[in-house]
């Protein structure tokens, strides 16, 4: 049980029934979940006399849900393959450049066998400073958990125990596995699934195959789907469904993206997701940005803001049958929140869509709080909270929880963990070695896989690499959009000037 806790502030909450309050509060109860949303001064829900009470002075949304990405490569910068100018046209392709291995596969997979826990401690850390508070993404990490920062989404069950998401990056390997997804998606459960990723038109026999197999359904929740044209979306929309959005990397790599007005105008859901960071975002908060910018330089404006923010709360929580526990603020759901300053009065839609990282004011999962302001971590009672900063800007994150036998390294153990892992590899590499050995699985060494196939060393059977002579690790990606990034974006040729206009909504 956790203490109760009252945010007061502007409230968005996504719930039609209450869509804002100016000036509002919301009660999280001990047992983690909203007990009531409604005016700070109205009469409090009964058990809340002495609860602590943070006033944000800011705006509170639902905490943002990332949809689509693949978390362990997110310690990696953004890649612009060398000498290549032209975009490609299928997700069959990108894998086979030179330099993918030297600079993708190789350093993230070494990254994540030696330093496991503490690079997936990075990487949510990175995911939290963007008001992030679930991840799809991160399931490919040698034994079951439900995350330490952030929800996993493969693997959150809400403590049933009862596991409800499926997930696979690439076409499903024969009739029987397809048959599985569909009777999944037959008993409410949800299926995450990559398809017709490109410009090919070919791709799109990947979305023929998923009708004949009676995939289309509610519980769907297809990613990019850039192959797709109007007459797929109306044949597949009255089955239900989403598709997930991740507009950075479709025009990073392919210089064209999703056609989410024809899938919106069908019926379909839309949803946004970071992808990965040689790609993409480095977090959700930034992936708002991109699809504003698309929305206003490609789609004439016809997404309003509310629209974009709904993609990244209530819409992936309905996409995955989750609408019963994040993705709004109501009472009866889980107290995940964001809170950001208050800079654009009239319009809290485009606040959001305009924060960044320096506006996030404080980030609670269940109630507690994870990252925020010195000042509102306190307040909310955040006992273990620890500073971290970057560049300028300063805030504290509190990682250590002694009920949670995984949520035992601070900020600086992680960074420590990691420089030391890469400092001396081969001594890390023996001495894991030795407790993979282990024969209890849950004292092994948490080893954070790739979990795109052709990288993934379960299914390449290729050794891991770790000597400095096989791989050269770069330096930690910053958790930051920042010009180091923008920088990277205004030189690379492959997305044809189409994410220029991103370093604008950071000065």
């Amino acid at each position: 049980m956790s203490d109760p806790l009252v945010l007061t502030g502007r409230v968005v909450t996504f719930d039609d029934a209450q869509p804002e309050i100016d000036d509002g509060a919301v009660y999280i109860g001990g047992d983690e979940l909203i007990a009531a949303v409604r005016p700070r001064t109205a009469q409090p829900p009964t058990g809340f006399d002495g609860a602590r009470r943070v006033r944000t002075g800011g705006v509170i949304y639902p905490g943002l849900i990332d949809l689509h990405n693949h978390i362990a490569y997110n310690a990696l910068p953004l890649w612009s393959p060398p000498g290549r100018k032209e975009p490609y046209t299928s997700r069959y392709q990108w894998p086979g450049d030179k330099s993918y291995e030297g600079l993708i596969s190789d350093p993230a997979n070494a990254l994540g066998a030696l330093a496991g826990k503490a690079h997936l401690k990075y990487l949510e850390t990175k995911a939290v400073i963007g008001g992030v508070t679930a991840i799809q993404g991160t399931a490919k990490t040698g034994r079951p958990y439900e995350g330490w920062l952030v929800r996993n989404i493969e693997h959150e069950t809400f403590k049933t125990k009862k596991k409800s998401v499926y997930v696979s990056a690439l076409p499903l390997r024969d009739d029987s596995a397809y048959k599985a997804q569909s009777q999944h998606l037959e008993q409410g459960q949800a299926f995450v699934y990559h398809l017709s990723e490109g410009t090919d038109p070919k791709l799109v026999a990947e979305y023929d195959k998923m009708r004949d197999e009676d995939c289309l359904a509610q519980g769907l929740a297809a990613i990019h789907c850039t192959a797709l044209e109007r007459p797929n979306y109306n044949e597949w929309a009255p089955e239900g469904g989403s598709v997930v959005w991740s507009p950075f990397s479709n025009l990073w790599l392919y210089r064209d993206t999703t056609d989410v007005l024809a899938a919106r105008a069908a019926g379909l859901r839309v949803c946004l997701g970071a992808d990965w960071s040689p790609s993409g975002s480095k977090n959700l908060l930034g992936e708002l940005k991109v699809a504003d910018l698309w929305n206003k330089t490609a789609l004439a404006g016809e997404l309003g803001a509310r629209d974009i923010c709904a993609m990244a709360t209530s819409n992936p929580a309905d996409a995955i049958n989750w609408a019963g526990k994040i993705g709004r603020l109501k009472a009866g759901l889980h107290g995940d929140v964001l809170v950001t300053t208050d800079r654009i009065a009239n319009d809290p839609y485009r606040n959001l869509i305009e924060s960044i990282e320096r506006d996030v004011l404080l980030v609670a999962i269940n109630g507690q709080p994870f990252y925020g302001t010195t000042t509102m971590m306190r307040a909310a009672g955040a006992a273990r909270a620890e500073p971290i900063r970057f560049g300028r800007l300063r805030r504290s994150i509190q990682l250590i929880y002694p009920d949670i036998p995984e949520a035992d390294m601070g900020w600086q153990d992680i960074l420590d963990d990691i420089a030391e892992a890469v400092r001396d590899p081969v001594a890390r590499y023996l001495k894991l070695e030795k407790e993979h050995g282990d024969p209890d699985p849950e004292k092994r060494p948490l080893w954070l896989m790739t979990d795109k196939p052709w990288d993934n060393p379960q299914v390449t059977n290729k050794p891991v690499p770790v000597t400095p002579d096989v791989v050269r690790i770069p330096p930690l990606d910053t958790l930051v959009h920042d010009r180091k990034y923008f920088d990277a974006v205004a030189a690379s040729p492959l997305h044809g000037g189409k994410l220029d206009g991103l370093r604008d909504y950071y000065v």
